[in-house]
């Protein structure tokens, strides 16, 4: 292996794209070779892997509240994973609850995101104060955002309702893009 500074590092983007085997054979083989032959790249390349696990395994304990892109969604059921999704129409509610055996729940609200470039979200549950979630990733093309609460956390909630208020954020302040109710029935409530 070569010392541990490279002379030719490879990006994150090309290592990430490695590793979840969206690169072609001569790509592949490319990175591969590089990687097996240069000690900080094979780090870095170690570094995301172990990232990646870390996310999985906080995913699959229910631990993390994020806000995840349609793609993400889609990986996720492909890998198997069980998912239950909601879709809430812009300003619009939804009756919802989760299941023992659901894995990753995800609701997609709908908005109107041409010529937006920063979304806050406000989230409210019952009278409690609000969290505020700043700088959200987004895919304005897409026309939604996509909430994956703590699952852990939702599991140990009575039921509930709660609200979503998405801000666009820009030079001029603040404006409502959408407000989401979602009426979380708990499992074995009746």
């Amino acid at each position: 292996m070569t010392p541990v500074n490279c002379v030719s590092p490879l990006g994150n983007d090309a290592l990430i794209a490695y590793w979840l085997g969206e690169l072609d054979e001569a790509a592949d083989a490319r990175i591969d070779e590089h990687v097996l032959g240069c000690e900080a790249c094979s780090r870095r390349l170690a570094q995301i892997v172990a990232l990646a696990d870390g996310i999985r395994a906080a995913f699959a304990k229910g631990v993390v509240r994020a806000f995840v892109t349609p793609a993400f969604v889609r990986r996720a059921i492909e890998a198997g994973m069980r998912v239950r999704e909601y879709r809430v129409p812009h300003n619009g509610s939804v009756n919802c609850s989760i299941a023992p055996d659901d894995e990753l729940l995800v609701a997609h609200l709908e908005a109107p995101l041409a010529d937006v470039t920063r979304i806050d979200a406000l989230s409210y549950v019952d009278d409690a104060p609000a969290q505020v979630f700043r700088d959200i990733p987004f895919d304005a093309a897409s026309g939604e955002i996509v909430l994956a609460p703590k699952l852990a956390e939702v599991r140990t909630m009575p039921s509930h309702r709660q609200r979503v208020r998405l801000m666009a954020v820009d030079a001029s302040g603040e404006r409502v893009i959408g407000d989401y109710t979602f009426n979380h029935t708990s499992h074995g409530a009746a």
